[in-house]
């Protein structure tokens, strides 16, 4: 696609050095390890608040996003801009992993902290908001993605976050009748 090109290239062309390392610190925090990390605290503080009902959800949205980018990513085998990268990886391109999973587990703990009594939950929820905004922008200034590989990511993202709601919704069903 034209428009995926002329947006790697124009990040390429204007990357600053003190910029990349930001956008790697970024992306770290979509990455696996952080994830992992992330999904097994928030887990755990959900189950410590009596916040049971979303654990499941929580739970099927990481998992679900994440099965989902890797059996895309074998049915589409796009290769990643190597030419343009910031720095070499080795997995498909599309759709992005970073994106779609980040979208997915910070995405349904907005909802989450939506549906909470938490006061300060509003500077959260900009703050999720702005790191998955900035997860997936920082996979296209690094040059590791296609502008339609995040775009991908993000809209797998939103559909497991939609899944984990309805789930969540029908625990919440279940739980009043018990």
């Amino acid at each position: 696609m034209h428009l995926d090109q002329t947006i790697l290239q124009f990040f390429a062309e204007n990357r600053i050095g003190w910029v990349s390392l930001l956008m790697l610190i970024i992306t770290y925090s979509g990455g696996l390890l952080m994830v992992g990390a992330i999904t097994f605290l928030s887990i755990l503080a959900l189950y410590i608040r009596k916040y049971k009902v979303f654990i499941l959800p929580l739970f099927v949205s990481v998992f679900g996003s994440t099965l989902t980018v890797l059996v895309f990513k074998q049915i589409f085998y796009r290769a990643r801009p190597l030419s343009e990268a910031f720095y070499l990886e080795t997995s498909l391109s599309f759709p992005s992993a970073h994106t779609a999973v980040a979208t997915a587990l910070y995405g349904l703990l907005i909802y989450i902290l939506y549906k909470s009594k938490l006061k300060s939950k509003f500077l959260l929820i900009a703050g999720l908001c702005l790191l998955i905004f900035l997860i997936g922008f920082s996979r296209l200034y690094l040059g590791v993605h296609y502008f339609s590989d995040v775009l991908m990511g993000y809209l797998l993202g939103l559909i497991w976050i939609w899944i984990s709601i309805k789930l969540s919704k029908n625990k919440s069903i279940a739980k009043i009748k018990n």
